[in-house]
């Protein structure tokens, strides 16, 4: 049986012009920059006239990565920057994609990407390129669920440390960003 996680997840995303700049300050901080994997995400929703991002909201993600295929559930917490987070392997995409129709979830949007990971401290960082979109970074903490305290402030410490912007902070998730441009 396949290792199933229940985590609370804290992120911040940023849009950036200078990736690469980002990148050397990371080098410099001793980080190694994971390869370039492309994803290929699946974002299923319960009704697709209601796709706010808002408290209780939850998607269902069909991500392929690689040789590997993962399902992810979301559930939107009452802090915009957090969410109750489940994530799996699962052995079949065609299967996965099956069970979700066949559970009443509709498919919504696509969302295709180059991510890197990398860790600095105790987050976990992503830098992304995401087609039609951008370059962004995303910093992520994963905390267990029972976890009280707020870490904002810890990530935007962070991104401070990495030179980038905080008026560049985006409040939105790549799949609503994505639906806006399908609009």
């Amino acid at each position: 049986m396949k290792e199933v996680y229940v985590m609370r997840e804290i992120e911040l995303k940023f849009k950036v012009e200078n990736l690469e700049g980002i990148i050397s300050q990371l080098e410099s901080f001793g980080c190694k920059i994971g390869t370039p994997i492309f994803q290929n995400d699946r974002i299923f929703v319960e009704d697709l006239n209601n796709v706010e991002s808002k408290e209780g909201s939850v998607w269902l993600r069909l991500r392929k990565l690689n040789d590997k295929i993962e399902l992810n559930y979301k559930k939107q917490g009452a802090i915009k920057a957090e969410s109750q987070e489940i994530e799996f392997e699962v052995s079949s995409y065609e299967k996965a994609n099956d069970l979700l129709t066949a559970l009443g979830f509709k498919p919504w949007v696509q969302v295709n990407k180059v991510r890197r990971y990398t860790k600095y401290k105790d987050c976990n960082i992503c830098i992304d390129q995401v087609e039609r979109l951008g370059n962004f970074v995303e910093l992520e903490l994963l905390i267990e669920e029972q976890d009280d305290i707020n870490y904002e402030e810890k990530l935007f410490t962070i991104a401070s440390e990495l030179n980038i912007d905080l008026s560049y902070r985006i409040f939105s998730h790549y799949d609503t960003m994505m639906a806006e441009l399908n609009d």
